[in-house]
């Protein structure tokens, strides 16, 4: 009898541990099938230093500098350079996705292309072309002026899933005047998605989103709703356009979005550059659902102790 009780209480036994490893085997399933469902729900780490790579040539003195001048001069002012510092990311797949991007569009930006390149080029390669075209620029016309090409990169924000990474380029290549134009990317840090409006907005919501765009616009320049945008008013030029519309040069920021309008996109090159910030507040009623709730995770307040 004692023994069937034994081969009875080994038997339940092996049985109460099978439904433990098919329970667990099963928790873990689901856990992997939310995280491939909703990946923004899976925090991301990345790693981040900084690539800097630069090559120059000296220049002699330009006949327009005075001995003084030319002493004076700044060490960039002495020389024809190329030159790009800019994060590189680690971490995964992820990260090996957004440094692509990120150097396709680095390059793009120092040479005054649109990605996607398409050739082959490397910051060596992209470096030594501007050196040459300086050289020929100074053979065929005597032009005493240095080339001066950069590409600075800076992290903008680094939340749970959200990435935004601004690029700023200085591009003098004996011109009246140099450009300066600016580009900023929104990743998805968990896959390396660079987003775009359609991610974050709910669709047929364009009209809204110019709407708001131009009125802080005319908040940011103190114009209201019934100063004409392409006229004059003070110390605004006025615009080339007369209504704004969105761009998908955009940055995501603790405080909202920032749409960022290239020179010569939407006034004279004097005006430079603008940059439209949208108050979260303002954007919460046609941002999409599932980002509302990625957008809350990076975005929650942190609690402190006392």
């Amino acid at each position: 009898m004692t023994a069937i009780l034994n081969a009875i209480r080994k038997h339940f036994r092996g049985v109460i541990i099978a439904l433990i490893i098919i329970t667990a085997a099963l928790s873990g399933f689901q856990v992997m099938s939310a995280k491939q469902l909703h990946p923004h729900t899976e925090l991301s780490h990345l790693s981040c230093k900084r690539f800097r790579f630069e090559r120059s040539l000296p220049i002699a003195k330009p006949s327009f500098y005075t001995q003084s001048e030319w002493q004076k001069a700044s060490k960039d002012d002495r020389k024809t350079y190329w030159r790009c510092d800019y994060p590189v990311f680690s971490g995964g797949k992820a990260a090996e996705v957004i440094n692509r991007t990120l150097r396709e569009n680095m390059l793009a930006l120092s040479t005054g292309k649109e990605p996607p390149l398409k050739e082959q080029i490397s910051a060596e390669s992209a470096a030594e072309d501007l050196i040459a075209s300086y050289l020929e620029e100074r053979r065929e016309s005597g032009s005493q002026r240095p080339f001066h090409v950069s590409v600075t990169g800076s992290v903008l924000l680094n939340k749970p899933g959200l990435l935004t990474v601004r690029m700023e380029a200085h591009l003098d290549c004996g011109g009246a005047h140099g450009l300066d134009p600016i580009r900023v990317f929104v990743f998805n840090s968990n896959t390396g998605a660079q987003l775009k409006l359609a991610d974050i907005f709910v669709p047929r919501s364009d009209g809204r989103l110019s709407t708001l765009i131009e009125r802080a616009f005319r908040r940011k320049h103190k114009l209201s709703d019934r100063d004409p945008l392409d006229k004059p008013k003070g110390d605004f030029p006025g615009l080339t356009e007369k209504r704004l519309s969105s761009t998908e040069n955009f940055a995501l920021g603790d405080k909202g979005i920032t749409f960022v309008y290239h020179e010569y996109e939407i006034a004279c090159y004097a005006f430079g550059s603008s940059e439209i910030l949208v108050p979260w507040s303002e954007l919460q009623p046609i941002l999409k659902e599932d980002f509302k709730a990625q957008w809350t995770t990076a975005f929650a307040p942190q609690k402190t102790g006392r």
